[in-house]
């Protein structure tokens, strides 16, 4: 299983680069975990995306899904072509309830509610519900050697959540805040750099990815904080990297 990040700002990019977006493969699995900002440009230099099997969206904050749109017409192009036959499956959350309904009236996806597991090709998927302003999931990742991503999307410090990541062999976590702003997290429901670190270190996954920064951060006060929580294998999200 191998996952190359497509972007990593929130809540909007820096210039020329993408918000939470990321490229889920095996030998023959495609599936794109969540759609910010600008992702549909960057996904199309690491994937076409007419031979894409799935679209999974964690939460229906635009960071993290609005570049659906530039995505359904796409999808709508390569049916008209002939270059792609069926409709995009595309698992998204069941609130707010208006928006699952825009979603699930398109012609271009074939709309699935989250739920508790589902299986795309030979990737087991397994989702929780988090902790954030806006209802979304945590979202598992299991190939069929057993190998685990867990993905935190967006979300608080909650102990009673942390387990989810427990020996993890790819954690993906937002680093979304430095801990001199620590008040903003309680408040946005996100987590600082150095809970990410916290979380990882408890749960002594094998390697930790960070993402999900404000773009206004200095990146290596970001490193710095996880760094002194966790002194494994770690390292910033960035355009292109790719994780096997």
């Amino acid at each position: 299983m191998e996952l190359t990040v497509l972007g990593y700002w929130a809540p909007y990019p820096r210039a020329g680069e993408a918000c939470a977006g990321y490229l889920l493969r095996t030998a023959s699995s495609r599936v794109l975990l969540d759609c910010g900002h600008s992702v549909f440009s960057i996904l199309q230099k690491y994937q076409d995306f007419r031979e894409l099997d799935a679209v999974i969206i964690s939460h229906f904050h635009p960071d993290h899904y609005v570049d659906l749109y530039a995505l359904r017409h796409a999808i709508r192009g390569a049916i008209f072509q002939g270059r792609r036959l069926t409709p995009l499956r595309l698992l998204i959350p069941a609130q707010p309830e208006a928006v699952f309904r825009y979603w699930n009236d398109t012609e271009e996806f074939a709309v699935e509610a989250i739920s508790d597991a589902t299986q795309v090709g030979d990737i087991h998927f397994r989702f929780f519900p988090s902790v954030h302003s806006m209802p979304g999931f945590y979202i598992q990742a299991e190939d069929p050697l057993g190998r685990r991503l867990v993905y935190s999307a967006d979300t608080d410090y909650v102990e009673g959540k942390l387990s989810i990541a427990e020996r993890a062999n790819l954690f993906l976590v937002e680093a979304s805040i430095l801990e001199k702003d620590r008040a903003y997290a309680r408040k946005a429901l996100h987590l600082t750099a150095r809970e990410a670190g916290q979380w990882a270190a408890q749960c002594q996954v094998d390697k930790l990815v960070l993402t999900h920064f404000w773009p206004e951060y200095d990146l290596r006060d970001i490193a710095g904080e996880a760094q002194a929580e966790f002194n494994g294998n770690m390292e910033l999200a960035r355009e292109g990297l790719t994780v096997t």
